[in-house]
């Protein structure tokens, strides 16, 4: 489903024309159907697919590489009727139909999920290592991860498996450290109202260098914590009765992975796009540079002979072993039925994308 694109006043001279000629190729894009009339009548079967951003347009992958297959027009090629909303309940609403698929954080919070009834399976997962951090401030009072017992750490979510692992393995007796939850503002940091504070790593710690501040960032990676991010879900009886749709959704979504990694025409295009969607203020950027640290987290931590969005119950397991380990989760559920990687071993041959579908 094409959208609107940059205006004039909103972005700079090269970045329109490389939005204009990005369109205007998908415009041509969408008026082919590239697949058989048998796959493209499984394909229109399924209906309109709606699907839920992990948060607004941002540019993360699992975001913007599927603003960009719309843009491109990769879902129309493929029969596929995909409409594009910032998710908000991603799990109550994908479990309940109302949407047919959705952007998580992690495979953790897609298992508490399935834990309380949710009828949602994870269909890809990006990357192989913790997105989050804690950061603080190079010139605060936290010199080792054990400093933080008698300061405050600052959360956003009420779950931290990660960090809470990492801060396990430095020894950090949690119940001595003053936990508060706060915002998104990353300015209470350098302000001082908490000494550490939770973090993803391609956004508050670019922020923040880039106003000028000297952060450190503590990754749970360095610590051994094994980990996930960017996992999508589906609904369990959508991927039932459409698999084809599911498969060519995600192959339309990493086929628009490679066009932005293509070149830096094209990531300004996507980026414009997805500005222009936006309704709140877009720092270009700050997302191109979140959008470039994203990908090369996603590289860094590529299991060797595996492709893009490759997921398996072993890959899962770590979470899984930190919900209980932290008391989030008295029980959970089995890592081979909560995830699929069928959808994605589907559309690949080895590591290289097979596009069009056969």
């Amino acid at each position: 489903m094409l959208r609107k694109t940059c205006l004039p006043a909103a972005c700079g001279a090269a970045t329109l024309t490389a939005t204009l000629a990005a369109l205007a190729a998908s415009t041509a894009a969408a008026e082919e159907v590239l697949i058989s009339e048998e796959r493209c009548a499984l394909n229109r079967a399924a209906g309109e697919i709606t699907f839920l951003t992990s948060y607004a347009y941002a540019a993360t992958p699992g975001i913007l590489d599927i603003l960009a297959a719309d843009m491109q027009g990769y879902f129309t090629s493929h029969c596929l009727d995909v409409t594009i909303r910032p998710g908000h309940d991603n799990i109550q609403l994908v479990s309940a139909g109302r949407a047919q698929i959705a952007g998580m954080g992690d495979p953790g919070v897609v298992m508490s999920g399935i834990a309380n009834g949710a009828k949602i399976i994870g269909i890809t997962t990006y990357g192989n290592q913790a997105a989050d951090a804690i950061i603080t401030m190079t010139d605060g009072p936290i010199k080792e991860l054990k400093d933080l017992e008698g300061h405050i750490f600052g959360y956003k979510l009420a779950s931290f498996p990660h960090l809470a692992a990492m801060m396990a393995a430095a020894g950090v007796e949690t119940d001595k450290v003053k936990m508060v939850q706060v915002g998104y503002d990353p300015s209470i940091l350098p302000m001082g109202q908490v000494d550490a504070l939770m973090s993803y790593k391609s956004n508050e710690p670019n922020r923040l260098r880039s106003e000028g501040h000297a952060i450190t960032v503590w990754d749970p990676t360095d610590y051994g914590v094994k980990a996930t991010f960017n996992t999508q879900i589906a609904n369990i009886d959508f991927t039932e009765a459409h698999p084809t749709a599911v498969e060519d959704f995600l192959r339309a979504s990493f086929k628009g992975f490679g066009w932005i990694t293509e070149s830096d025409e094209n990531l300004d295009a996507a980026l414009a796009h997805a500005a222009d969607l936006s309704t709140a203020g877009y720092d270009i950027e700050l997302s191109r540079l979140r959008w470039t640290t994203e990908v090369g987290l996603i590289e860094s931590s590529k299991v060797p002979g595996k492709p893009l969005g490759w997921q398996s119950a072993e890959q899962w397991q770590g979470e899984a072993d930190n919900l209980t380990r932290f008391n989030l989760l008295d029980e959970v559920p089995d890592v081979e039925t909560a995830q699929s990687g069928a959808f994605v071993d589907a559309i690949y041959e080895g590591e290289t994308l097979v596009w069009p579908a056969k």
